[in-house]
């Protein structure tokens, strides 16, 4: 008997679905639908072994082999199915056997849960599609600003944003990763897609300028295409302000373990006599002059070149997260007015 199969579109008119993903936790940390609960048929290190037996002695010695393995944890299951409300919706990578073994065992127990159709690989293929097809029908307006100015403390303070760092773990830059999830690339997707979803009643949407890549994930070329275009925005804060912004945000990081290495990469653009002068004042414990020199000598001079054809809308100077927020959400209204 076949077990109720929903696709992830359909899911979307539900309000408040609850997306349960068995896979292993490998897999979930990779990629998984934004808020979905893991709660693993089988650990990483139970799915390894299984299939190692798959390859090497077969499907069904591995399929007997995981029925013993989940057997053992039926009891718990249920106990944390019996948690969930409606609107219950179980996936595993292709809608396969992990998923529909779950729901087909659960609804025979009185429970009504679907399986998602084609399950994560059927969702993957959802998110490419919809970066492939999305275009922005609202205004785009993007806001610039030497390392430290506090953008993204403004930006977290004005509704109508889409925080790229935030979707990719990573402030955007060497150090950008300390103390950040760094996530994947189809991670960073399944968020900014999230986010697009949402945006149809706003009246603008506002980015922070980034490069074609932050950390290890490429910005989708939908997104990327209407940053660049953006009405562009500067804003402006002074040295001492950017250096202590800086040195608040990192401080939980600074250890010679973190740093070093990191100061290391930095030496084929700086050289090595500025990379040794930074080591020392590191290892010196002068954090706001290390700061203030790798500002004004690498990221201050790169970030100057990469936006020398940006014409400015405006300037806004910082003052504070929430005074710079209104401000800025003034300007942009006065600009959508004209």
């Amino acid at each position: 008997m076949s077990v109720p199969a929903i696709s992830y579109k359909e899911t979307l008119v539900w309000e408040n679905p609850v997306y349960v993903d068995v896979r292993a936790p490998v897999e979930f940390t990779k990629d998984h639908i934004p808020q979905a609960i893991n709660y693993p048929l089988f650990d990483d290190a139970e799915r390894a072994y299984i299939g190692t037996l798959y390859h090497t002695q077969g499907k069904e010695k591995a399929l007997l082999e995981g029925v013993s393995i989940a057997s053992l944890k039926l009891k718990d299951m249920l106990s944390f199915f019996s948690t969930l409300k409606e609107h219950v919706i179980i996936y595993c990578y292709r809608g396969g056997m992990r998923s529909e073994s779950i729901v087909s065992f659960c609804n025979a127990l009185g429970f009504s849960f679907y399986k998602l159709d084609g399950g994560y690989k059927a969702y993957r293929h959802y998110v490419r599609e919809y970066l492939t097809e999305f275009t922005f029908t609202i205004p785009v307006f993007t806001l610039y600003g030497l390392a430290g100015s506090g953008k993204t403390r403004v930006l977290k303070n004005i509704p109508y944003t889409i925080d790229l760092e935030h979707c990719a773990g990573n402030r955007s830059s060497l150090f950008g990763s300390l103390g950040m999830p760094n996530h994947t690339q189809k991670y960073f997707e399944s968020l900014i897609v999230q986010k697009l979803r949402t945006i149809g009643s706003w009246r603008y949407c506002l980015f922070e300028g980034e490069s074609r890549k932050i950390g290890n994930c490429h910005i989708p070329h939908c997104v990327l295409n209407s940053l660049q275009n953006g009405k562009s925005i500067w804003l402006e804060t002074p040295l001492e302000k950017r250096i202590q912004h800086i040195y608040d945000e990192y401080v939980p990081f600074i250890s010679e373990e973190l740093i070093l290495p990191i100061l290391d990469k930095l030496q084929p653009t700086m050289g090595k006599s500025k990379t040794a002068y930074c080591k020392q004042l590191f290892k010196q414990g002068n954090i706001h002059e290390l700061i203030e020199f790798l500002l004004l000598h690498h990221y201050d001079p790169e970030y100057l070149h990469s936006i020398k054809h940006i014409s400015f809308m405006a300037h806004i100077p910082f003052k504070d997260p929430v005074t710079t927020a209104f401000e800025m959400e003034t300007l942009i209204n006065d600009m959508l007015s004209v």
